[in-house]
């Protein structure tokens, strides 16, 4: 090969190896047939198998014949095309000087293409053929055979052709692989999410079947009863204590889902978890020591200081259980940063400043199927009579919804070991207030109630109503609006969910009417409302559902003397 043409190889072949896909393979294969031989055209055929290979997928054309090429020739059977055949099994390129009247050529295709002279050479990849480019003319381009020196160039072309076509093909194989991989992982993931609602509905249905059976039971007994005050005031106490416990079920699960609103205060974390440990020291038996390590200095943190405390209680509670015959039991605090070469070989973190609390146990253990699953709600290993099975997953809810992270670390008959970690803070920390102890007093303000729920609306009427307030009801936002637009009330309790107008539309109008109205809202802490969001943005006070009348009296009266 003359030096001007090895020249020219050595530039294609640099230009090769910066290609990302196959149409750009061939523009750069066409640009380099155009500039040596002069033909216009250019195409690239691949097959996706390695070995006997049956049929060949058009990856690209170049040219004027573009868009109808590919919709004559997607793809090709080798064995119906005596042309492919005999590309496929030579290692030399096969030249049709005008395909019009060479026997070997589909007269179908090219009719429909108006192909003249075509020149096909084949790409190999260690030995093995696995596809082929090729150029020539149509139509008005007339008949033009290659000289002998245009041929050879081909040829050499097709060997850089094949390594860079080889290599996006491997490159392709490895990206379906990928999708396919994942795909899979999306379907095993889902079988494990439906296994695990699975599980949690069935614990859910049983934990309410229970506390049902005791509303129930005690309604029925009250009512054959009521000639005996006293009987019923004992069966009213049956109902609300299965109440309360429905209410901190539901409070776990919306912990657990993270639907649940924080109620975010800066922490001094080292002062609540000495607290804590005072408490353990009552709760877990006594041959079970307890050593706390505090980090030097102050820790500062933003939370939800009774989720945190559940969520630490919880972890805590889990250790004494693993320990039966005694132990000990290690919480330790301390500063960490996290950083991007930690991410990458821990691909649950994330980086950032964090307060690592480590509760360790030297119980029994897990084995790591256990471990596995030990986030699951209502998963359990310790028998149908030890609680929900909810603990673990109440707390890595909580901690998740803190934007921190959780992770365990065990080893059967060794121990366990929770590492949580929650965001550092630099902010001072505020003394948590105190609760509001003794009676509180109603009042004749004027208030308008707007619930969606007849039950519960009827229920906030008589306890406001026997507390000395006047009211006016509405089923709906709309209707609160419409109250609204009569006369001005003292405040307004609206709930955040309800059909028709949203709560966010209802609150800008009242506020539009009466600009300084006072508003208290009201959620059950669905999860498909943000409503610690609403409650940021509008300022207002956010009364949880469930609630005792009490409760609601005392959010009531706070709102009205803001």
């Amino acid at each position: 090969m003359p030096t001007e043409w090895s020249n020219r190889l050595l530039t294609f072949a640099r230009r090769l190896l910066r290609v990302e896909t196959f149409a750009e393979l061939l523009d750069v294969t066409r640009e380099e047939i155009q500039r040596t031989t002069g033909y216009q055209h250019a195409w690239l055929m691949v097959s996706d198998e390695d070995e006997n290979v049956t049929e060949v997928r058009l990856i690209n054309v170049s040219g004027g014949k573009a868009e109808q090429t590919w919709k004559v020739v997607p793809t090709l059977r080798i064995a119906d095309d005596k042309l492919l055949e005999e590309i496929f099994n030579s290692d030399a390129p096969v030249v049709v000087v005008d395909a019009r009247t060479d026997p070997r050529t589909n007269k179908r295709i090219v009719g429909e293409l108006g192909n003249v002279t075509i020149i096909n050479v084949p790409l190999r990849l260690l030995d093995s053929p696995f596809g082929a480019f090729g150029t020539g003319t149509f139509g008005e381009e007339g008949v033009r055979a290659p000289t002998p020196e245009q041929l050879n160039y081909l040829v050499a072309m097709a060997a850089q052709v094949s390594v860079a076509a080889s290599r996006l093909r491997y490159r392709e194989q490895q990206r379906a692989a990928s999708e396919e991989r994942e795909k899979y992982q999306r379907r095993i993931a889902q079988i494990q999410r439906l296994e695990s609602l699975g599980l949690m509905a069935g614990g859910v249905a049983h934990d309410f079947n229970n506390l049902l059976t005791v509303v129930l039971a005690c309604a029925q007994m009250a009512q054959l009863s009521e000639d005996d005050p006293a009987a019923v005031q004992v069966e009213l106490a049956g109902i609300i204590e299965a109440a309360n416990r429905g209410s901190a079920l539901t409070k776990q699960l919306l912990a657990m889902s993270r639907s649940r609103p924080l109620e975010l205060q800066s922490i001094d974390f080292n002062a609540r978890m000495r607290d804590l440990v005072k408490l353990l020291r009552r709760v877990l038996p006594e041959n079970i020591e307890i050593d706390l390590i505090e980090h030097a200095g102050e820790v500062l943190i933003e939370g939800d200081a009774s989720q945190l405390d559940q969520a630490f209680m919880n972890l805590c509670i889990n250790a004494g259980e693993a320990m039966p015959q005694g132990g000990r039991l290690t919480i330790e605090i301390e500063q960490v940063l996290i950083n991007g070469a930690y991410v990458k070989t821990h691909p649950w973190a994330k980086p950032g400043r964090y307060i690592l609390t480590s509760v360790t146990d030297t119980g029994s253990g897990m084995t790591p199927d256990v471990v596995e699953r030990a986030f699951e709600p209502f998963f359990s290993t310790k028998g149908e009579q030890s609680g929900t099975g909810l603990g673990l997953a109440v707390a890595y809810g909580s901690v998740r919804q803190h934007d921190g992270m959780m992770h365990c670390y065990s080893e059967p008959d060794v121990g366990t070991t929770f590492k949580v970690y929650l965001p550092l803070m630099a902010r001072s920390a505020n003394d948590v207030g105190t609760k509001l102890d003794g009676p509180v007093r109603g009042g004749s303000e004027r208030l308008l109630i707007a619930e969606d729920d007849p039950s519960v609306r009827a229920v906030i009427e008589r306890i406001l109503t026997k507390a000395g307030y006047s009211l006016t009801v509405a089923r709906n936002g709309q209707q609160a609006v419409e109250a609204a637009r009569q006369e001005p009330f003292d405040l307004v309790v609206l709930d955040v969910i309800m059909p028709g107008m949203s709560c966010q539309q209802a609150l800008d109008q009242l506020r539009e009417l009466h600009p300084n109205v006072r508003v208290l809202l009201s959620s059950g802490y669905t999860a498909d409302t943000n409503v610690a969001e609403l409650v940021r943005t509008s300022k207002c006070e956010l009364l949880a559902k469930p609630y005792d009348p009490d409760k609601l009296l005392r959010m009531v009266r706070a709102a009205l003397e803001k």
